[in-house]
């Protein structure tokens, strides 16, 4: 992993408010355009394909009161994100769409069918030419890589306060990173306002990279710059 290349990483892609939605065609362009590293989110439809969304409800991005896995890839692909032109991608498509240029950092969401999930990922990215790390909430997500596919760099994602969790004594252990015990992740990816320098040099003493989200100001990015190895970001003015 050149880490070099992964220090700037336009959170789902490099969006805006107007005509150029998150995790869009539109959005990824743009990052390879500025040469930024990028992070999606892959979720899979109904029929079995991966698309790349952030949320489970399609409420947010396409005003549509139903989840992501309970519609077909043809019923997706009808909808519009946020109003514009702009409609949900395949996995696919982003991979053809990049190509190597910039490295990408994928986000697996949480998802009851997980292994026929990362199955159908491994097996894309098998076929891809270019660089990648595999993210994920789900500590089985990345205990099933350690076993299944322990070649590809794998980070926990982490919070002291995980909104999808409801379980108080489960939300301890995934903010504590409990599993990091027999998952072994290459690095974490924390949410940056419950980090410090003492959790930076921990990390670097079991030989983790740090991967802080998500950065949307100058001021969040100096407070932080100098205890991460990776910042996500929005907003270009964050970095510049």
């Amino acid at each position: 992993m050149n880490i070099e290349k992964y220090r700037f990483i336009a959170h789902r892609g490099l969006f805006n408010r107007l005509d150029t939605p998150e995790n869009s065609m539109k959005a990824f362009e743009n990052a390879i355009e500025k040469g930024y590293a990028i992070e999606l989110d892959v979720n899979m439809s109904l029929d079995g394909h991966l698309v790349v969304f952030h949320d489970i409800s399609l409420k947010r991005m396409t005003g549509i009161k139903n989840d992501v896995n309970l519609l077909n890839l043809n019923e997706l692909k009808k909808l519009k994100l946020l109003g514009t032109d702009n409609v949900i991608p395949t996995f696919e498509d982003v991979l053809m769409l990049v190509s190597g240029k910039v490295p990408l950092m994928i986000e697996i969401k949480r998802n009851g069918n997980y292994k026929e999930l990362m199955k159908k990922l491994i097996n894309l990215l098998e076929k891809y030419d270019g660089e990648y790390i595999v993210e994920s909430f789900d500590p089985r997500v990345i205990y099933w890589l350690k076993k299944n596919a322990p070649h590809v760099i794998r980070g926990q994602l982490a919070s002291k306060n995980i909104r999808e969790v409801s379980s108080r004594i489960l939300k301890v252990l995934l903010g504590k990173m409990f599993f990091n015990i027999f998952t072994k992740p290459n690095f974490v990816a924390y949410l940056y306002t419950e980090v410090d320098k003492k959790f930076y040099k921990k990390q670097k003493k079991k030989k983790r990279y740090v991967a802080l989200w998500t950065l949307r100001s100058k001021d969040e990015y100096n407070k932080i710059k100098d205890i991460t190895d990776m910042v996500i970001f929005e907003n270009e003015e964050t970095i510049l």
